[in-house]
């Protein structure tokens, strides 16, 4: 039976990159005196990607570490009472570190892992506690073009065996193509359906591109994946043939539990593994399919560490458990 409780109490239960870690490590023994032969915690940010080629048999990999931070608690030899004690630690998030995620071809994840190693079994533990990064991204940093009002027109020209069918016009008015996670924001579709057709199942949707790279475990081979996922949706309705149909300030919400656009940045210090995009999509049948690019950012504005708004999960503040 273990005598020896590791806990990890956060200030922040979700950091940006650039921000610092600040927690303490809670140790409970049972134990009247325990001899530490090792005691520390190893602070990890990790990414991940991989899968096999159903083709090929080829078996793609790919790692990477954007943080490691070995921190000793107590030295070899240090006797411990029996009660509770307290260890303090703080570590910087690099800038450029990507924000959590878990999917199916890959994972970025932050842990502390704290080992403590004495005579005993009964004594000596091993916990890992995750933790949650948001990338380092704010909306006032963006170029101002992308902040502004889109009037987007494009049309869709259906013909068959040169036979034209008819075409279908299609305006899209948005207030900007740049928004942080959790804004709310309204856009307005127009639709001139010129064929003699009623247009179906029209719907506006905000998609989640992520796209993973990995290397091939025996070969100097690179290979790319691709996932969509529908994160927001608003159905529309139909659009009657030979008419003009208005879809006007439809709300759609950014979700709170999303991470926000992250490049691979190749020229970055630690190029990313796993890219992360957004796009407005307008879709309809039979055959309509149009997509907008947007931007999502993590923060509307810079504000001072450890306030304002942050991405990726619902951060709740540890203020008063960690004073």
């Amino acid at each position: 039976m273990a005598t020896v409780a590791i806990n990890v109490v956060l200030r922040q239960t979700c950091l940006m990159a650039g921000d610092e870690l600040y927690a303490k490590i809670l140790l409970d023994t049972a134990e009247l005196s325990t001899f530490v032969q090792e005691f520390y915690a190893d602070v990890d940010g990790i990414a991940r990607t991989g899968w096999i080629n159903i083709h090929t048999d080829k078996i793609f990999e790919t790692g990477k570490q954007y943080l490691s931070a070995h921190i000793p608690l107590l030295a070899s030899g240090t006797c411990l009472r029996e009660g509770r004690h307290q260890f303090p630690i703080n570590v910087v998030i690099p800038d450029y570190a990507p924000s959590s995620y878990e999917s199916q071809f890959g994972s970025v994840r932050y842990t502390i892992k704290v080992i403590l190693k004495t005579k005993s079994e009964q004594s000596s533990i091993t916990e890992v506690f995750p933790f949650l990064v948001v990338a380092r991204s704010f909306l006032d940093d963006l170029p101002a073009k992308m902040l502004r009002q889109l009037d987007f027109n494009d049309q869709v020209d259906f013909t068959c065996c040169t036979f034209p069918f008819g075409r279908v016009f299609v305006r899209i008015v948005m207030p900007r193509t740049a928004f942080a996670i959790g804004e709310e924001f309204r856009c307005s579709i127009f639709v001139r359906n010129a064929m003699r057709k009623t247009l179906k199942e029209c719907c506006v949707s905000v998609i989640m591109k992520t796209q993973f790279e990995a290397m091939s475990r025996y070969e100097r081979l690179n290979e790319k994946k691709l996932l969509e996922q529908i994160i927001e949706s608003v159905n529309l309705g139909k659009a009657k043939r030979k008419s003009q149909t208005a879809f006007e300030d439809q709300l759609l919400k950014i979700p709170e539990t999303i991470p926000p656009t992250q490049h691979h940045n190749k020229d970055s210090v630690e190029p990313n593994i796993i890219a992360l995009s957004y796009v407005l999509k307008f879709t309809a049948l039979p055959g309509i399919e149009m997509e907008l690019p947007i931007v999502l950012t993590a923060r509307t504005q810079h504000v001072a560490s450890g306030n304002g708004f942050f991405a990726g999960t619902n951060c709740v503040s540890e203020d008063a458990a960690y004073l």
